[in-house]
Formats: C-alpha cells, sequence, structure tokens
C-alpha cells in the first residue's frame, strides 16, 4: 500500500513539474543592428506581436535594436555559439558563410518571385545551418526596391555611367556590378553618405527610396532612376541549438510568424514608398523608370564575369536559369 501511494505521489509530482514547464513562459532575445522605430525596427516589432498572439502570450520576444548586442558580424557568431537566440537582418550577409549566397544579392539578377521559387536558396541555407548551427525561418522580407539616384545629369542607360562615381556598400558583387556596367563604384560606409555627396566625393548612389528619403539624401541630388536592379530581403535566424530546444508548437509559432511577419513588411513597405516618393518630388527630385531591358541586357555580360573570377561556384549561372 506504502509503494502503491508513494508511486502515485512520485506521478503527481511528475505532471504537476511537467503542468508548470508547459504553462511557463518562453523568452527568446532578437537583436538587429538598425535605429529603434526605423522600417526595420517596425519588422522586428510585427514579429514579436505574432508570436505573442499565436501563443497567447507564452512566448515573448525581446527586441534589442541599434548593435546593443553587437555588430552584425558579432550577431551572427552569437548566433552560431547560441548566445544570442534571433537576429534579423538582409540574407546577403551570409555570404561569409557560403560563397553562392553572392548570386542572390548580385544586381539585375532575379526578379521578387524567382527568388521566392528558387528552391536552390533552401540548399545553401541547409550547408550554412550544418556549419554553422544558424537556422533560417521561411519568409522573404523584400525591402523597397532600389535605384539609381544622381546629381545634375540623369543616367537612363548603362552607356551614360561613364564616369560617374557612385556609391554603394562594401560588396564585391554590388561593386563589380557597377563597374561592369560602366561606372566607377566607390564602397562607403554609411555614416559617410551625406558629407559624401554633398562634398561631391561621389556623383550618385544606388539605394532603396524610402532610406534615400528617411536619411535626407535626396537633399543633395536631384534625379532617381527606377531600376528595381536588386531583390534585397530580410529574413529571420534562430539558433539551431536554441531551436532545439522549443517544443514543436513553439518551433511552428515561430516558422508561422516569421512568413507572415514577411509578407507584411513588403506590404508596409509599397506603402513607404509611394510616400517617400511624393515628398522627394515635392523637394524637386525627378523620378524617370529605367529601360530594364538595356541595363539586363548589359549586365548579363558582367554576371559571366562575375562567375569567371570565382565569386560563387563554377556553373550555378546556367544551373539557376534553368
Amino acid at each position: 500500500m506504502k509503494k502503491l501511494l508513494m508511486v502515485s505521489f512520485i506521478g503527481v509530482m511528475f505532471f504537476c513539474v511537467g503542468t508548470a514547464f508547459a504553462t511557463e513562459s518562453v523568452v527568446l532575445k532578437l537583436a538587429h543592428i538598425t535605429a529603434p522605430g526605423g522600417m526595420l525596427d517596425k519588422k522586428a516589432q510585427k514579429f514579436a506581436e505574432l508570436v505573442d498572439k499565436k501563443s497567447s502570450g507564452k512566448v515573448k520576444i525581446e527586441i534589442y535594436p541599434a548593435q546593443q548586442l553587437g555588430n552584425i558580424k558579432e550577431l551572427l557568431q552569437g548566433l552560431s555559439m547560441g548566445t544570442i537566440d534571433i537576429v534579423q537582418e538582409a540574407e546577403s550577409f551570409m555570404d561569409t558563410f557560403d560563397k553562392d549566397y553572392a548570386i542572390f544579392g548580385t544586381p539585375f539578377m532575379f526578379s521578387r518571385e524567382e527568388l521566392k521559387t528558387n528552391a536552390y536558396i533552401d540548399e545553401v541555407r541547409e550547408r550554412v545551418r550544418k556549419k554553422t548551427g544558424i537556422r533560417t525561418l521561411p519568409g522573404f522580407a523584400f525591402r523597397p526596391a532600389f535605384h539609381l539616384w544622381t546629381q545634375k545629369k540623369q543616367i537612363l542607360t548603362p552607356d551614360e555611367l561613364n564616369g560617374i562615381k557612385l556609391r554603394v556598400w562594401q560588396s564585391k558583387a554590388l561593386v563589380d556590378s557597377w563597374n561592369g556596367l560602366g561606372a566607377t563604384a566607390v564602397p562607403l560606409a554609411w555614416g559617410d553618405v551625406y558629407l559624401s555627396l554633398s562634398q561631391k566625393v561621389v556623383d550618385g548612389m544606388v539605394h532603396n527610396i524610402v532610406q534615400v528619403r528617411d536619411e535626407k539624401f535626396y537633399e543633395q541630388l536631384d534625379y532617381c532612376t527606377k531600376l528595381d536592379f536588386m531583390q534585397l530581403y530580410d529574413v529571420t535566424w534562430i539558433s539551431d541549438s536554441k531551436w532545439q530546444t522549443l517544443t514543436p508548437e513553439i518551433q511552428k509559432i515561430l516558422t508561422q510568424a516569421s512568413e507572415e511577419c514577411a509578407n507584411w513588411f513588403v506590404s508596409y513597405g509599397q506603402g513607404l514608398e509611394a510616400e517617400a516618393q511624393q515628398t522627394m518630388e515635392a523637394a524637386g527630385i525627378k523620378f524617370t523608370d529605367g529601360d530594364p531591358v538595356k541595363w539586363t541586357s548589359k549586365a548579363g555580360s558582367v554576371h559571366k564575369e562575375l562567375e569567371k573570377s570565382g565569386l560563387w561556384s563554377k556553373g550555378l549561372l546556367k544551373k539557376l536559369s534553368k
């Protein structure tokens, strides 16, 4: 009888402990590198909101913006080591771990629909997960379209780029592509862009319409040639070691929230684009649609040279064009 009571007591204890763990809230730290209240911080907040709603408040996302937990290199290291739970940023940063990511961040290469349906991205993501312990959740949070911005002279075709110094960020695919198209690509830190434009260190830049407005770069620019030349998108990464500790239910919640958040962000960004263009048109910026055929035609020869240089795996262009 005593043994039976003891077994029953132990069973009740395990049930209570298990119930406590089931109802205990889970807190995950999400880090990103951009300013609080900005476009990408809004995305992080939306993700946290979706997770909270889907979990009925049992899973909480704590957001750490503006490099509070480190720069992007440090955040990726933290994910790999399991000291940071979640990071949101552009997937192009992952070319540090697998060079084939470079092809997805190359100008005039893919449309949004082509990227969303490209199965090879899943192959690269799995290779990186096995190598680094960084898992990529579903969803393509495409940023607003990237265009060409210039001073004094509007550039409508690649042939008119000769002698034009364009600010780009530090990316071999970006630098070599714009040099190949005829410009002189000048890699500059984000914080140096406004001054470099005002001092004529560069004659223009390539970037999306919202951030050009938000940073007031348009005060130093005259023209925008709308090209939508590169599909830069953000993703949600989670430490794979953290992922393995979560219940299937929580994993499903995070997966769904990541995809829904990405779709929300695309619609949100499109609304910001229209508003930003109106603001800049009122300030005197002239917007003109570029001819995609002329740009993609010349870019095609540049892409072949990039592959020859070993920027991504040999034969990848042919493989992805099928």
